[in-house]
């Protein structure tokens, strides 16, 4: 196995098998889940993704499966809000959930990422301040808990206006990470939502090129979410549409911080459908004639190119089966 093959795959799997398709039931995915984080590909996998509502239905689960020398580890979800109101009520409903989870299970859990969406009110009104209060108000229920996420990823929406309201959003991170109007007791990222159960989910490839190129220039991290089961993009006819893929999306975000990629570089990535101008070896991962090396490859996993949620952890690994990586 190359080198560079290891860094960019190290731990970049969340599992979210409780999600379409899969739609998994909770006791199935979480012993699925707990197979493959003792078997041999063990190093691909990351965090297993949960709602934050459901996270009551594990207590059952706490002597069979969770313990301090060996912690369960949870990305917390989120959901969808439409107002500002709204979101800041949500929020309450995840802390106390977060606190009850973490009484009945204490040392045998760890949740170090919360996923959320944006309200759309927020998003909509392309609104920095109000995003900002948004970052703000998100830190005062999560940034002083020590078992609490620290990592939050917020996403946005893909809309009529979506260049201008991604890049406020994009924008005003970048801001509050590096601002100087608070103490920071979180970390904002960005979540890339990067296909679905339907064609009209998946972004075009204009969206995500614009969305990694603006993440690497606002000095952000990202993390992926759906629609990325297999490394190269593909038509894939159970959607009709062609979908993502993590090689594509990931590796050309490497590219673009190795290379500083114009838009346009980027795109050519986002849509290369041919797994021969793909390549690992020890010292880096290449693109036809760009390469970026394994020591950047490890820096950019560890600090901006985070992981992407995927219902399978099979079909990823059969499909670097096929193409010799495994």
């Amino acid at each position: 196995m190359k080198a560079s093959f290891k860094a960019f795959m190290r731990e970049i799997i969340d599992y979210a098998g409780l999600f379409p398709p899969a739609d998994l039931s909770l006791d199935t995915s979480l012993h699925k889940y707990n197979k493959y984080r003792n078997s041999d590909d063990a190093w691909m996998l990351s965090r297993y993704i949960i709602p934050a509502s459901r996270l009551v239905e594990l207590k059952p689960y706490d002597e069979a499966l969770f313990s301090e020398e060996d912690p369960f580890v949870f990305s917390v979800l989120g959901k969808r809000t439409e107002t500002i109101s709204d979101y800041k009520e949500h929020l309450q409903e995840i802390a106390t959930a977060l606190e009850q989870f973490h009484e009945n299970h204490k040392g045998g859990v760890q949740t170090d990422v919360l996923e959320i969406k944006l309200p759309k009110e927020a998003v909509f009104a392309s609104d920095a301040d109000l995003l900002a209060d948004i970052y703000e108000e998100t830190a005062r229920h999560f940034g002083n808990v020590t078992v609490f996420p620290r990592d939050i990823f917020f996403e946005g929406v893909f809309d009529k206006n979506w260049e201008k309201e991604i890049g406020v959003i994009l924008e005003s991170m970048n801001h509050y990470n590096g601002g100087s109007s608070s103490d920071n007791t979180i970390r904002t990222g960005f979540k890339l939502r990067c296909g679905g159960i339907e064609a009209s989910m998946f972004p075009s490839i204009e969206q995500v090129s614009f969305t990694l190129s603006k993440v690497r220039e606002q000095d952000l991290a990202l993390k992926c979410t759906a629609g990325l089961h297999h490394p190269i993009r593909h038509y894939d006819h159970s959607v009709n549409t062609k979908m993502h893929g993590f090689f594509n999306v990931f590796g050309g975000a490497m590219l673009g911080y190795a290379h500083d990629f114009s838009n346009e570089q980027m795109q050519e990535v986002i849509k290369e459908e041919d797994s021969d101008h793909f390549s690992f070896t020890d010292t880096g991962f290449q693109w036809r004639d760009f390469e970026v090396t394994t020591e950047d490859i490890e820096e950019l996993r560890e600090v901006a190119l985070i992981s992407f949620g995927s219902c399978s952890f099979d079909e990823p690994r059969e499909d670097l089966q096929k193409l010799d990586l495994l």
